[in-house]
């Protein structure tokens, strides 16, 4: 006989640990709901600061609220941010090929709607700057921080001549820094002279 059938003994210890199981899953919905609806609580009782004791209950608000989204709908919390933003590598084929024929025939006629408005060539340029500009993605365009075209090159150029006029990079970090601080103050002073 090859193959053995469970004995009694077999039987009753996996209905145990299926009941062990199932009592353990009660037991952690039990206790997401209970910091679920604690977690916040605690938050707001005097003394209110932001130390490590509200961190750990934000955590746990987080992780309650992510694991009974997760055996409720079947799609977690983190899930469902992840997807939100892995969208453009999901959607890479997006828009179709007609799509993006469209939407060229459009910009094709209005730029002719515009020329025949009267409208000066500095103008269309513009329109079609901010066009480009809306193309691009959220996360590039928040990444590059408004950058333009090249802007790493200029960078390297900017210091590389620093450095042959005797600069370190110190001076080029509190530099970069102070511009940021001073929102770049210090060359509109410059263009004023």
């Amino acid at each position: 006989m090859s193959t053995q059938e469970p004995t009694a003994q077999q039987m009753e210890q996996a209905s145990i640990q299926a009941r062990r199981s199932a009592d353990f899953e009660k037991a952690k919905t039990y206790i997401a709901y209970g910091f679920l609806v604690l977690s916040p609580v605690l938050i707001a009782l005097p003394p209110r600061r932001l130390d490590h004791l509200t961190v750990a209950h934000a955590a746990a608000f987080a992780f309650s609220a992510n694991y009974i989204t997760e055996q409720r709908t079947g799609r977690s919390l983190v899930d469902r941010v992840h997807s939100r933003i892995a969208r453009p590598s999901i959607l890479s084929d997006l828009p179709s090929d007609r799509a993006q024929e469209v939407q060229r025939r459009l910009r094709a006629a209005r730029e002719a709607q515009l020329r025949e408005g009267g409208m000066p060539e500095d103008e269309i340029e513009k329109w079609k700057a901010l066009q480009r500009k809306q193309q691009q993605g959220v996360a590039e365009r928040v990444w590059l921080g408004g950058e333009s075209e090249g802007w790493m090159e200029k960078r390297l150029r900017e210091e590389q001549k620093a450095l042959e006029e005797g600069k370190g990079y110190g001076d080029l970090i509190y530099e970069y820094i102070w511009d940021v601080w001073s929102w770049g103050k210090k060359d509109e002073e410059e263009d004023d002279e």
